[in-house]
């Protein structure tokens, strides 16, 4: 069964694809970013996104889309335009004809990290592991963006939280049976 997972936002949105292969293993088949830049209008970012996640749907052809459910604690304004992001991109799922499923954060860690206060270090180990992935091949996507020193947020990150959507998805759907 093949996966996508997406990790929403208006200046990255993060996605894994991965396929199941049962008894809990799997295969990555790609991740990556669609990225706005913040010099562009809330419109034109929200374009982007949904053409961008079109056209991983298209290349891709998920057989189901695991989404991570809007959370946020303190600051509106973000919560609102994070919520617009999901809104194009659920639009585009849609459009594509693929069932999607949202899951909280803290189901993702239970399920991939094994505690629902997983960090993310145990997160990105636990994705490297289950994708049976060596070394620092995830800290690198495919523009040859890294990880900035000076910076807590590597560019992998909004991957890494889309490849765990995807993973948790097959496992939660394998104890739900």
């Amino acid at each position: 069964m093949k996966i996508l997972g997406i990790d929403p936002g208006t200046a990255t949105t993060g996605y894994g694809v991965i396929d199941s292969l049962g008894n809990d293993r799997y295969t990555l088949i790609d991740f990556g970013l669609v990225s706005t830049s913040k010099d562009l209008s809330h419109g034109q970012r929200l374009e982007l996104i949904y053409d961008g996640v079109s056209e991983i749907l298209e290349r891709y052809s998920p057989e189901v889309v695991a989404i991570e459910r809007l959370f946020f604690a303190t600051n509106a304004l973000t919560a609102i335009s994070v919520g617009q992001a999901i809104g194009v991109i659920k639009l585009a799922i849609h459009r594509h004809h693929v069932p999607v499923i949202d899951y909280t954060p803290m189901q993702v860690k239970l399920y991939v990290g094994g505690s629902g206060k997983a960090d993310k270090t145990l997160m990105k180990m636990s994705v490297k592991k289950m994708l049976g992935i060596r070394g620092n091949k995830l800290n690198e996507l495919r523009d040859g963006k890294t990880r900035n020193k000076k910076q807590n947020k590597t560019h992998f990150d909004d991957a890494a939280d889309a490849l765990a959507l995807a993973i948790c998805h097959v496992r939660r759907s394998s104890v739900k049976k």
